[in-house]
This record gives structure tokens, sequence and C-alpha cells, in this order.
């Protein structure tokens, strides 16, 4: 969804500045009944919009340059997209250990003790029970 930010912090900002207009004639009351804070919370809103204005700029001109480095390179993949067909078994470990991992369960699968405990007591009546 793509939006004017800056207008919506304006907005954000103008309203923030209406309430405290709206309060301020209500200031002595306010502050008598223990409800001073109100008054400084749009004070608070409109500073802070005020703050996200300039960060709303560099993060535009920021997205308008990778747009623009991306159309210049223009053949690369985007992010998170992985190749098809590769060949290699891919695991936790991105595929280097595909080898290793195909070795162990061709090993588990001919009955030959690896040497890792499983679980299972395949050493029955050898030693430790």
């Amino acid at each position: 969804m793509q939006i004017n930010e800056p207008k919506v912090i304006w907005i954000g900002i103008g309203l923030w500045a209406a309430a405290f207009l709206i309060l301020l004639p209500f200031r002595k009351t306010l502050i008598s009944d223990g409800h001073g804070w109100w008054l400084y919370t749009p004070l608070a809103g409109a500073g802070l919009g005020m703050l996200g204005l300039p960060m709303v700029g560099r993060r535009k001109a920021v997205m308008q340059r990778e747009t623009e480095h991306g159309r210049q390179v223009g053949h690369e993949e985007p992010a998170g997209r992985e190749r098809k067909g590769r060949g290699r078994k891919q695991g936790r470990d991105g595929g280097r250990d595909a080898g290793r991992d195909d070795a162990r369960d061709a090993g588990r699968d001919t009955g030959r003790d690896t040497g890792r405990d499983t679980g299972r007591d395949t050493n029955r009546g050898r030693g430790r029970r």
C-alpha cells in the first residue's frame, strides 16, 4: 500500500495541535483537578510527529536509492528466493554436510554400529547395561 507518509504525519501534528489549543483554556481547571498532564500529551504527540518527519524523509530517500540500484543491476533475484534444481541436498547447514548426512543414513540402514548412542540398546550383552 502506498501512502504519502509526510502528509499523514502533518495531519497528525495538526490534530495534536488542535487538541492542545482546545485544552488550553481549561488549563487551571485541569491542573487543579490533577489532570495537568492532559495539556502536555498533545504537545508530546506534536513534538514526536515533528521528530518523525525527517526520519520518514530519510527512509523514503533510501528506498528510492535502493530501487534505482535494483533497476541498474536488473537481473538479480529478489532476496529470500532460492533457485530450483540445484542438485544438492539442502539441510540446516545449507547443503555443506549433505554427503556426510547420506553416509550416516547409509550406516544406519545396514545395521552397522556407528558408535553413537541412539537410545536403542544395540550392544546387548557386551559390557555395560
